[in-house]
């Protein structure tokens, strides 16, 4: 009985699960919270991180949605206040989150110039958070296509290169379904999964504002601003 309670104790993973939300503006992260922890949620349009605690399957989750940043924008062009909130996501909490669920919006095309905004960003967190990433597609019933390997496959190399960086790994919530709690179930076991295969844990020590490869959008190329088009990428300053 004694070697039963040991074993058990030793496969025992962790009593809750703490989670980070990163992600551009308009992508959905806050439909995500209120998906997995299935309660109401003010949607978050201010420029802090907000946390919020809940269950799935008795299990107790934290999830700590981040700032959103302006399309296509580099992290040059994302105010100081917004990157830093971003960092000290990590910081809220404690012991560090066992996963960064970086949200895409389905039926958006993920172009090169998305590709490298959304890499500068995420490696706020440090150049090893792909370790801890997984790739969440919102509103997978705007996806047109009958499975999720053919709408990687169509969107072309710059995903493909994203969700590769991210080891493979990714999950799609319908919010035609929110009530079908297997999706979320699914997406909790991914998170524990490859959380079990990292040794340690993505702490504040290990975050920082680190360079890209690309310079911090120093080196975009003249396509990569073709493909931003007419956004305005001078928000407002915070106050």
């Amino acid at each position: 009985m004694e070697e039963k309670k040991d074993c058990e104790e030793t496969n025992t993973f962790s009593p809750e699960l703490r989670i980070v939300l990163i992600g551009g503006n308009i992508v959905g992260k806050t439909s995500v919270v209120i998906t997995i922890l299935k309660k109401k949620q003010t949607k978050n349009l201010t420029r802090k991180c907000v946390m919020s605690e809940g269950e799935v399957d008795k299990r107790k989750v934290i999830l700590i949605d981040t700032p959103g940043w302006w399309p296509y924008a580099s992290v040059k062009e994302t105010s100081e206040s917004i990157k830093q909130e971003i960092m000290s996501s990590v910081a809220m909490c404690s012991r560090g989150p066992h996963a960064v669920l970086l949200v895409l919006q389905s039926g958006v095309a993920f172009t090169e110039a998305h590709r490298r905004s959304v890499k500068e960003h995420l490696e706020l967190l440090g150049r090893n958070v792909w370790k801890y990433c997984i790739v969440v597609f919102t509103r997978g019933d705007w996806m047109g296509t009958p499975t999720i390997e053919e709408h990687n496959e169509s969107e072309g190399e710059a995903l493909q290169r994203l969700i590769n960086k991210c080891g493979n790994r990714y999950h799609v919530l319908n919010y035609m379904e929110q009530n079908d709690r297997e999706q979320i179930r699914e997406l909790m076991e991914k998170v524990e999964m490859m959380a079990r295969g990292n040794t340690e844990l993505l702490t504040p020590a290990e975050a920082g504002m680190e360079e890209t490869d690309s310079g911090w959008g120093s080196n975009w190329s003249e396509q990569d601003k073709l493909e931003r088009g007419s956004f305005n990428l001078d928000p407002p300053e915070s106050k």
